[in-house]
């Protein structure tokens, strides 16, 4: 046998053999690969949920807490979608991602406050009101307005689509708690702008002007609860009496939403009003409900709820509409009076709301005023995820496949110059290493066919 072609066989059955596992090697990328090209592609023509993540804390008990607490979720947009180019689709993707997750508020399922940046015209507006949107906000650019300074109380509900920010930053720095007490002296509602992060850096809010906020007599309360506390007053009806049954001295009160009043606005939550009612000198003792008695406030109470105080010859009655109750007195009821409803709960003197703008992880921005007194608006979005090109994968496994290629024309290229010694070397075997001891010297040479043969075999081995 000659040593050439057995080298060559060798070198033959070699290739056949590395044929398949590279083979493998190669192509293996593109079926690991292949499902993740064909999403991100498709991710990138519908900007679908690829491009970003669900804020988990939504569906937990730091979410649920915070509802029971008052706190209101409400819609900031949806990553990779544009206002621009179509509003009521962002709007309706967005409170699809909200009601999936968490209700709106403790008064309500459905969302009703939603961030709109500025630029949009009305007929925007009206889209994004129509997938059930009262209050946009804020600072919006429209002519009509709503609470953008003292006088601006809100006439109309398209006024609800330019809500103010009269109570600027939360934030630490930026915040003028000077300009704040100078506006709430006012009246009217303050809103307020917060987020709790800005890329990795976490935001810090201004501790004194949350001290103060606090301690005011503000209401604090949300967009939505502020808006269905005004469109409640649009539409109601009362029923009343002088008398109770079963032997007590009082009078018999209910604030009524019909059916009538509902059709008009639905996007209205059936939250409490208060009432003033003038007693005549008439002291209450307690005011009872068809589930038990009402709270007996101190008058200091800032978040909305059933309850009453009295202040003098004033009685403040905040109770939920078509629920009937028994103002029980002291003696009978001679002379009352229904002076009208106050403008803010409680009759407090000015109204508070706090907006979390771009809310895309509920704990990092709400886990600071987990022992506040205050409630929040908290208007969510996915968490966005850089764009995930549909070119990248692809790029990647063209890398890997040449990586691996480069690879092997190497390890054949080193096995090469091995095998082959450069013109007028001898062979390693053909090497003869010296005995130090005898000084003799021993060695081998290619001297048969055989040798050549077994040399070859030994190589591909």
């Amino acid at each position: 046998m000659n040593g050439f072609s057995g080298k060559n066989s060798c070198r033959v059955w070699a290739r056949r053999v590395l044929a398949l596992p590279l083979a493998l090697m190669l192509f293996s990328p593109l079926l690991i690969f292949s499902p993740i090209i064909i999403a991100d592609s498709a991710a990138g023509i519908t900007g679908d949920a690829d491009n970003w993540d669900q804020d988990g804390w939504l569906t937990t008990k730091i979410a649920t807490d915070r509802l029971s607490a008052g706190d209101e979720f409400g819609c900031y947009g949806i990553p990779g979608q544009s206002w621009q180019a179509n509003a009521g689709v962002v709007a309706s993707a967005c409170r699809t991602y909200l009601e999936e997750r968490i209700s709106a508020s403790r008064w309500g399922v459905d969302p009703l406050s939603i961030y709109t940046p500025s630029g949009l015209n009305y007929a925007d507006h009206e889209a994004i009101s129509n997938i059930g949107f009262s209050v946009h906000g804020d600072e919006t650019g429209l002519p009509n307005t709503a609470w953008h300074n003292a006088s601006d109380a809100p006439l109309n509900v398209e006024d609800w689509y330019n809500l103010g920010r009269r109570g600027g930053s939360l934030e630490s720095v930026i915040a003028d708690l000077e300009q704040v007490q100078s506006e709430a002296v006012l009246g009217g509602l303050l809103n307020f702008y917060w987020i709790g992060r800005v890329d990795e850096a976490t935001v810090r809010h201004d501790r004194d002007l949350l001290g103060w906020l606090e301690d005011s007599d503000g209401w604090s309360t949300t967009w939505g609860e502020a808006w269905s506390y005004w469109a409640s007053q649009r539409c109601y009806q009362l029923a009343y009496n002088g008398s109770i049954e079963g032997g007590e001295n009082g009078l018999a009160f209910e604030f009524i939403r019909s059916s009538v009043c509902i059709s008009q606005d639905e996007r209205v939550w059936p939250v409490p009003l208060t009432w003033v009612i003038e007693m005549n000198g008439t002291q209450v003792e307690r005011v009872t409900s068809g589930i038990g008695n009402l709270t007996a406030f101190t008058g200091e109470e800032m978040i909305l709820a059933p309850g009453w105080w009295q202040d003098e010859n004033l009685l403040y009655l905040t109770v939920e509409p078509n629920t009937p109750v028994e103002v029980i007195t002291t003696k009978a009821v001679e002379e009352f009076d229904i002076t009208g409803i106050a403008e803010n709960f409680n009759n407090r003197s000015f109204a508070i709301t706090i907006a979390g703008h771009a809310t895309e992880d509920l704990f990092l921005w709400s886990k600071r005023f987990d022992d506040s007194s205050l409630r929040f608006t908290w208007l969510v979005i996915p968490r966005d995820v850089e764009a995930r090109l549909s070119w990248l994968p692809i790029v990647g496994v063209v890398v890997f496949i040449a990586s691996v290629a480069g690879t092997v024309l190497l390890v054949n290229k080193d096995r090469q110059s091995r095998t082959i010694p450069p013109s007028g070397e001898p062979s390693p075997s053909s090497f003869s290493s010296v005995n130090p001891s005898t000084g003799s010297s021993t060695g081998s040479s290619l001297g048969s066919e055989s040798e050549v043969a077994k040399g070859d075999i030994s190589e591909c081995e």
